[in-house]
């Protein structure tokens, strides 16, 4: 658990770096003590101080929310968004964001006739916290606590403020889930009673909001606990209903689980290898790490997705299932099968088109490591072909493949067995850095005009063809010279049949 922090003093540190991290927070205070506006901070930032961590998104709360936002913003010049019409919450954008500002600044309406009201209506009774800034400014460090929550925090425990806080928002039925594994909580008796009898709420709550909570589950260091919480409490079926034909399925003798608990132990594989990632990486480190850290969509990150990937990488088996006259178990094609079924899933959690492409790619090409591992040596083209595909899909596919590789421990297989795949990819990488990125700053060694006025042909999709199928060439090395790629453009032509020069 946690360390649980009851220190006043650094509180009083904490707190003052309010106005040092923010020049729109000092704005606020400054403007709600000119006008006497109560101002209250709440919530997570108040419970991370407890836990010993320093929040970087930041809620306020007041009886005259859009007053004070438009003030606000007449003397910073910054946006205010109306962030969530149910509770008014307004959300306060800095027309710059100096290194060390907050991520997220919100102010909300008051909720009730009192700030005790107003907590009472929130999730969960660690969030139910507040600060009077104005008591605070005045040297007073008083949290108000009408519901205990801080009791709570001390004995690690996780629980509802109200029974009709998870009806009124089921969504924080998931919610209760992650709080309870990012600080080592327990979920209090009663409140996982009212959790399992009122999880079919989730049926009400718009799938944007599921696939929201969904991602900042995949974005905790420890996901694969979270989902195996879920999975116990029969709420991940709720989330994820695809994944139910892999459960108990049996695999061959390369694995000893079944496909669902197989994919869960890849994901806590991958998170072994987040965690300490020198370890798989070596001196490549942070040039991986650089594309998994890139936004897909929104704060969406490759690496929450590369997660999302691992958990259906083996999607597609249960279609593929057969069993030989020797009574050997196969999932032929599985992959191709799984690349469509994983898209639906991500289209049916209304992902964007790219992070759908990016995890039906994941899934379509998992196996490609795996072949080229089972290669012992591989040849220069099957590396080239699979460094081809871009480090925005290899370095994911790496970490795939090696968290595919360590959760595989069956009879037939290596039993988990690093030491020959950290070898084979070190020697793989090794290869790209010195024979392939080099080349991937060299122009084309022809252009489609010159096709064209070589071959006498009319612009169309064939020049295209032309120039990717050279263009895959030159990258693997065997065409280096521009008149080796017009003779090799004229051979491609003969063998496609389309004709050749006139």
């Amino acid at each position: 658990m946690s360390q649980f922090n009851n220190r006043p003093q650094d509180f009083n540190v904490a707190l003052a770096g309010l106005s040092k991290r923010s020049r729109l927070t000092t704005t606020l205070f400054q403007i709600a003590a000119e006008k006497s506006h109560h101002l209250y901070l709440v919530g997570g930032f108040i419970r991370d101080l407890f836990m010993g961590r320093v929040g970087k998104d930041i809620d306020f709360v007041t009886p005259r929310a859009s007053e004070l936002a438009a003030s606000l913003a007449e003397n910073t010049g910054c946006h205010t968004v109306l962030f969530d019409r149910k509770f008014g919450t307004i959300r306060l954008i800095p027309v710059t964001a100096p290194e060390g500002e907050f991520d997220r600044i919100d102010l909300a309406p008051l909720r009730g006739s009192s700030i005790e009201e107003d907590l009472s209506l929130r999730d969960f009774t660690i969030n139910a916290l507040a600060l009077d800034i104005s008591a605070w400014q005045g040297g007073v460090i008083a949290f108000i606590d009408p519901l205990g929550g801080l009791r709570d925090l001390s004995a690690g425990r996780l629980r509802a403020c109200t029974h009709q806080s998870l009806t009124d928002d089921p969504l924080r039925i998931l919610r209760a889930y992650r709080l309870v594994s990012t600080y080592g909580l327990a979920l209090e008796p009663k409140t996982r009673e009212w959790i399992v009898e009122g999880r079919r709420g989730l049926d009400e709550v718009a799938v944007e909001r599921i696939r929201d909570e969904l991602v900042l589950i995949l974005s905790a260091s420890n996901s694969a606990a979270i989902l195996r919480m879920l999975d116990a409490d029969h709420l991940l079926e709720l989330v994820l209903p695809e994944y139910e034909p892999m459960r108990d399925l049996r695999q061959n003798d390369f694995h000893h689980q079944d496909v669902w608990q197989h994919s869960l132990s890849a994901l806590e594989a991958l998170e072994t290898f987040l965690s300490r990632p020198q370890e798989l990486l070596g001196n490549h480190t942070d040039e991986a790490l650089a594309v998994l850290n890139q936004k897909i969509a929104g704060d969406r990150t490759r690496q929450s997705l590369l997660k999302l990937a691992v958990l259906l990488h083996d999607i597609g088996k249960p279609a593929c299932r057969t069993v030989d006259k020797d009574g050997f178990i196969h999932f032929y094609d599985h992959e191709r099968v799984g690349a469509r079924l994983a898209g639906a899933v991500c289209s049916r959690l209304c992902f964007s088109n790219k992070e759908i492409h990016f995890v039906s790619q994941l899934v379509r090409q998992h196996m490609r490591a795996i072949h080229l591992f089972n290669l012992g040596r591989p040849s220069r083209r099957a590396l080239a072909r699979f460094f081809g595909l871009g480090p925005s899909l290899f370095w994911p596919l790496l970490l795939l493949f090696a968290s595919d590789y360590r959760a595989t421990r069956g009879p037939r297989s290596l039993g988990g067995d690093m030491r020959p795949l950290q070898q084979r990819m070190g020697e793989w990488l090794e290869f790209y850095h010195h024979q392939l990125k080099p080349r991937e700053v060299k122009p084309p060694l022809v252009s489609g005009h010159d096709l064209m006025d070589y071959l006498h042909l009319a612009p169309g999709p064939t020049v295209g063809k032309l120039l990717q199928a050279l263009a895959e060439l030159q990258w693997e090395g065997r065409i280096t010279t521009r008149q080796e790629a017009l003779h090799q453009a004229a051979q491609l032509l003969k063998e496609w049949g389309s004709g050749g020069k006139e």
